[in-house]
């Protein structure tokens, strides 16, 4: 009888260990089903959502604010500044043989027109100081794309430590000649 109920016990466990097998077998790929349909549910569900509840407090929201006409957006873009220009600035440059030159006209930009009664006073400091900026730059520097630029901030910089009533806000160049 211990062999009966030994042979039982070793059945059951065989049929055990078979389903085992079966559901480890096929549990990732039902565990992988599982959250795919989930995650399907759930996108669903955040699209809906979305769509019903948010969407509609956004067009509400954007409807509130104001349009901007294009004159308003005209508005926006700063005013220029008072304006002094320096023109007639023929440098050679430093290229050997001196054969090259710059033809160059600036225009200052200022807040104030106290600051232009200043530059104007002090004309000859300023274009002695760009005389000696231009001639220290080889003809290779002026042509380099970048020289604008970089001359533009230099200069401002220069020009703002010789001025007290008040800064220069830009530097534009009206005529950059090389020959």
């Amino acid at each position: 009888m211990v062999d009966s109920e030994e042979k039982v016990v070793d059945t059951e466990q065989a049929e055990q260990g078979t389903e085992a097998q079966t559901d480890s077998d096929t549990s990732p790929m039902a565990k992988t089903i599982i959250v795919v349909i989930i995650m399907i549910i759930l996108a669903g569900n955040a699209f809906y959502i979305t769509k019903k509840v948010f969407f509609p407090k956004y067009q509400e929201y954007k409807m509130a604010q104001p349009v901007e006409t294009p004159e308003e957006t005209e508005a926006k873009i700063p005013e220029m500044g008072d304006i002094m220009t320096i023109g007639n600035l023929t440098v050679n440059t430093l290229d050997p043989g001196g054969r090259r030159y710059v033809i160059a006209e600036v225009a200052l930009e200022v807040s104030a027109q106290e600051i232009i009664d200043e530059l104007v006073k002090r004309e000859p400091q300023i274009r002695d100081e760009f005389i000696r900026y231009l001639r220290r730059q080889s003809t290779q520097h002026i042509l380099d794309p970048g020289f604008q630029e970089r001359s533009r901030r230099e200069l401002t910089k220069m020009l703002n430590e010789h001025l007290n009533s008040g800064p220069v806000d830009s530097l534009y160049y009206v005529k950059l000649l090389l020959q």
